[in-house]
């Protein structure tokens, strides 16, 4: 019995440390190129949050049509890896103290965890400072 449990272990270790090797080497930057709406809303939402990465590396974030965030991205092993602009202010509308940062720009880096890939969407972890969030992603074009 115990031995069946440490080949168990070994195993589901291996498997474990087997999984980020594949991923990473799935992951590539044209997968990415494109307009992707966050959290299942559909595309054609004016709430609808979406990111759009362009192939010359800069990224937009936007509701409604309107950018909220900009930046540049880039990939890195399961990683991509941001470097982004936004006023709190864009945010307002969610929450009204916002409003005082009109005109205040801040520089944030983050990254996003990819995995759960498939053809037309992905799931990944944000971080931006001790901050994290799961999303999901679906392509719109």
């Amino acid at each position: 019995m115990m031995k069946s449990l440490k080949i168990f272990t070994r195993l589901l270790v291996l498997s474990v440390l087997f999984v980020p090797v594949v991923s990473a080497a799935e992951l590539n930057a044209d997968y990415f190129h494109g307009d992707w709406v966050i959290n299942d809303q559909s595309c054609s939402s004016n709430t609808a949050e979406h990111i759009v990465f362009h192939e010359n590396g800069t990224f937009m974030g936007s509701r409604d049509g309107i950018a909220e965030i900009v930046g540049f991205w880039s990939l890195k092993d399961d990683f991509i890896e941001l470097h982004m602009v936004t006023s709190p202010a864009s945010f307002q509308d969610l929450h009204k103290e916002m409003a005082k940062f009109e005109g205040v720009y801040s520089y944030f880096q983050g990254r996003l965890l990819v995995f759960n890939q498939q053809k037309k969407s992905f799931e990944a972890y944000g971080v931006l400072g001790n901050e994290s969030k799961r999303a999901a992603a679906v392509r719109c074009r």
